[in-house]
């Protein structure tokens, strides 16, 4: 099972309710994919969850991991495609 981690940006200036998307997201892919922290070594997947265009969320730290990212819920809905389609 693909571990996912989810790092949000600031919050300074969110379009849509960032954590009300991401809430969706675990619940469609319960039993799919486990979420663990962005931290873990170990994450497959990096999900930065960003609330504007601007896309400002330092992912330095994630470098060689497959990172994907949000900034409008669109952006989930192709996500959340993708990974069903894998299982």
């Amino acid at each position: 099972m693909k571990k996912v981690g989810i790092k949000y940006c600031g919050g300074c200036n969110p379009y849509y309710d960032r954590v009300a998307l991401v809430e969706r997201i675990e619940r469609l892919l319960t039993g799919k994919v486990e979420f663990v922290s962005s931290e873990n070594r170990h994450v497959d997947l990096v999900l930065a969850v960003q609330g504007c265009a601007t896309c400002c969320a330092d992912l330095k730290s994630y470098k060689g991991k497959p990172i994907h990212i949000i900034s409008r819920t669109e952006d989930a809905d192709k996500l959340l495609q993708k990974l069903l389609k894998q299982q």
